[in-house]
């Protein structure tokens, strides 16, 4: 054991790094903490131990890692030299418009080390644990990222610099939904691990080798490798016109299409619309199956959930379902059980008051549960066994679920439990109780990627296409840049949302969508009414699906250093190492030159890719002239 990180190599690292025990009651001095280091491939793990050597119980509010605070002024921790204009970015970075709760909005992926105070990792989403700071003016760059999430979350904080060469960093990891743990005397606990990895490259998407190999090796690619959706796709009631105006006889119509249009579409899956309605007109949701009443609406579902499942089996297809967590404030389970109802450290019942998308018309106060309720926990339990035993779903969209464990000012009434901890205990729950080849998807509000999803099969980041239109569309691109650019590597599927035809999207600009879809390998669902649709149109949609590969990864070429204006334009999609796709984009209302340099220097054989489409492309040296809107796709179709 040492008591002291330092790595430096080619001129930056961190210094002087010590893990520190804040209490809540003065006793620190009583806690002895060690600190574990071990090598991890190119980089390092280090990870904080804690004792109580005192003769009192003592809480622990988080551990801080700083440098010794002995002298008045110590030296900065993170070496990093002004001349190589240092930057920094996580997913927290840019937030777009959506749920601003964060420590930023930003209007750039890339931010420069100042001397104001940023902390990263706050934001209420599941963002990727750590940090990549680089440089603007050379291959250099420093990884600092969370190797586990079991217990602890952890925050980055940079607190400025010299102004030459050195910058304040700190970290802290607590335990997120409770004010801190208690260590009892002579008792010995363990944060979670950290990793760092020095790096010759600025280029965040190149950073991140060791850091995977590391989560290989401790087992978080596990599901990844068995995930039924690299093979099995979903069709999904969603979006496109449908959402709410579902019923048996919709649902029913389209599975002939589906089955000859979509040979690798295996899941049928059933979204909101299916669920009794109260009298205020809100939707029952999480309290789907409490008291005894239909969970169903019975007019639009007449024979049951049951029925429905067992016919899609029928028809040999699989049944999915969505399901979501929060609960209308009008519900019998919330005036029955308020202790139920998740607090945050002022004391506020937690609540959502949402008007977004498609329920612009709906006023919605939706309240969110406490997971380390025993009772809460029972009933969700008794969800869970009877959608997929007893009705017999197969996979679930687990819609609006990431509240309970990702609002860092949430306080659980059993303080035994961590955020993480109920995080796990969800997915595990349900996962009890689906087929082994079933589907579990994490579906929040908007997600930022992270590699700690427990055994998922996707995490959903993006937002609804909706009815489909362009600027949805460029958002969608931006979220996909930011939420991919340290997943080099995927422990669970990112799902981007879905694919149908859309009314409000020019035939060129909806072909464009489609190529960003497929060039990302990312899950996304086919949905809408599919009879509405000639074979034409039926058959541009399977050649999105199949073009797509869950097994691949892409990376951005072009990423956009500056405050964003348009999405990046050049995107590749990999596997095993080679390329697999191109895809070349003109995000812009007018024609435009798309600089192909960066794809000939990395991938010379990139013009010899079949196009897709054609949407009036013409290469050039040096560049691809491409009309407004337009894409030039270029892909080779996977092989057994």
């Amino acid at each position: 054991m040492r008591n002291v990180l330092t790595f430096i190599k080619n001129g930056v690292g961190i210094d002087a790094l010590r893990p520190y025990a804040v209490t809540s009651d003065g006793h620190s001095q009583d806690v002895s903490v060690d600190l574990v280091i071990r090598k991890a491939f190119t980089g390092f793990t280090f990870k904080a131990m804690l004792r109580n050597t005192g003769k009192k119980s003592v809480k622990i509010r988080s551990v801080r890692w700083i440098r010794d605070p002995s002298p008045l002024w110590p030296p900065p921790t993170l070496v990093f030299a002004n001349r190589l204009e240092p930057f920094y970015y996580s997913s927290e970075g840019y937030r777009g418009e959506i749920f601003p709760l964060g420590t930023m909005v930003g209007e750039q992926l890339f931010h420069p080390l100042t001397n104001q105070d940023v902390t990263v990792g706050l934001h209420e989403d599941w963002v990727v644990p750590g940090v990549f700071i680089g440089s603007a003016k050379e291959s250099l760059g420093i990884l600092l990222m969370a190797a586990e999430h079991k217990k602890t979350s952890a925050k980055f904080r940079f607190r400025g610099g010299n102004g030459v060469d050195r910058w304040n960093l700190e970290i802290e990891q607590y335990p997120q939904g409770q004010d801190g743990f208690v260590l009892l005397p002579g008792q010995t606990a363990g944060m979670d691990t950290l990793f760092v990895d020095i790096v010759k490259t600025n280029d965040p998407q190149l950073s991140t080798g060791s850091y995977y190999k590391l989560l290989r090796k401790t087992g978080h690619f596990k599901r990844m490798d068995t995930n039924p959706l690299h093979d099995q796709r979903i069709w999904q009631t969603w979006n496109y016109g449908t959402y709410f105006a579902i019923d048996e006889g919709f649902v029913q119509k389209q599975i002939p299409l589906i089955k000859k249009f979509f040979p690798s579409v295996k899941f049928i899956q059933i979204d909101s619309g299916y669920e009794r309605i109260y009298p205020t007109g809100q939707l029952a949701q999480g309290d789907l199956l409490y008291k005894n009443v239909p969970p169903h609406n019975t007019k639009k579902f007449p024979h049951g959930m049951k029925w429905l499942a067992d016919r899609i089996r029928e028809q040999g297809l699989r049944p999915s379902i969505w399901l979501a967590l929060w609960v209308s404030e009008s519900s019998k389970l919330v005036k029955e059980h308020p202790e139920w109802i998740l607090f945050d450290d002022a004391g506020r019942q937690m609540k959502v008051m949402s008007k977004c998308g498609v329920f612009n018309d709906i006023p919605r106060n939706l309240v969110i549960l406490d997971p380390t309720v025993p009772a809460y926990r029972a009933y969700i339990e008794k969800l869970a066994k009877t959608v997929f035993q007893d009705w017999g779903y197969e996979g679930v969209k687990l819609d609006f679920s990431s509240f309970p464990f990702n609002i860092r000012t949430a306080r659980y009434r059993h303080p035994e439990f961590t955020a993480a901890e109920c995080r796990d205990w969800c997915v595990h729950t349900f996962r009890k109780y689906l087929p082994e080849d079933g589907f579990f998807g994490w579906c929040s509000a908007v997600g930022a990627g992270t590699p700690f999803y427990g055994p998922a099969d996707y995490f959903r980041y993006a937002e609804d296409i909706g009815d489909g239109n362009w600027d949805l569309a460029k958002r969608i691109a931006f979220w996909t840049t930011n939420t991919n650019m340290l997943l080099s590597e995927r422990t669970a599927i990112p799902h981007i949302d879905s694919i149908g035809w859309a009314k409000d999207f020019s035939e060129t600009q909806w072909l464009t969508y489609l190529s960003l879809c497929a060039v990302t390998g990312n899950e996304f669902e086919v949905s809408g009414d599919l009879t509405k649709l000639d074979d034409e149109k039926l058959r541009i949609l399977n050649t999105a699906l199949e073009l797509s590969d869950t097994r691949a990864t892409f990376r951005i070429l072009d990423i956009p250093r500056g405050v964003l204006g348009l999405p990046p334009s050049l995107w590749v999609s990999m596997m095993k190492g080679r390329l697999r796709a191109a895809l070349l984009v003109n995000w812009s209302d007018s024609s435009s030159k798309i600089d192909t340099k960066p794809l000939d220097r990395e991938f010379p054989d990139w013009n010899k890719l079949t196009p897709v489409w054609d949407l009036g492309g013409k290469m050039g040296k040096g560049f691809v002239k491409l009309p407004p809107f337009a894409s030039l796709f270029l892909t080779i179709r996977r092989t057994a």
